[in-house]
């Protein structure tokens, strides 16, 4: 199978592959495709009523705005649980 990659994917891979989180274009697509599994999780009706309305109340919340920026939330976690 051929893939073909846009000039910025294709600089997004090396610069991954550069700092070392990637040996192969092959291994980055791998961990890109497990990724997706996990995201894609359990359908939304098959989990119990407690996680579906947290769920839910999530996506109000981000919908009327409320949300915070991921790079925040990111920054946050690594120096809340990994002192970086």
């Amino acid at each position: 199978m051929n893939i073909s990659l846009s000039a910025e994917t294709q600089k997004l891979l090396e610069e991954r592959m550069k700092k070392g989180d990637f040996s192969t274009p092959d291994e980055a697509v791998r961990d890109a495709l497990l990724a997706r599994e996990e995201i894609d999780g359990e359908p939304l009706d098959q989990l119990d009523p407690e996680t579906q309305a947290a769920i839910e109340r999530a996506e109000a919340q981000s919908e009327r705005g409320e949300g915070r920026p991921w790079e925040e939330v990111r920054e946050e976690l690594r120096a809340r649980y990994l002192n970086q």
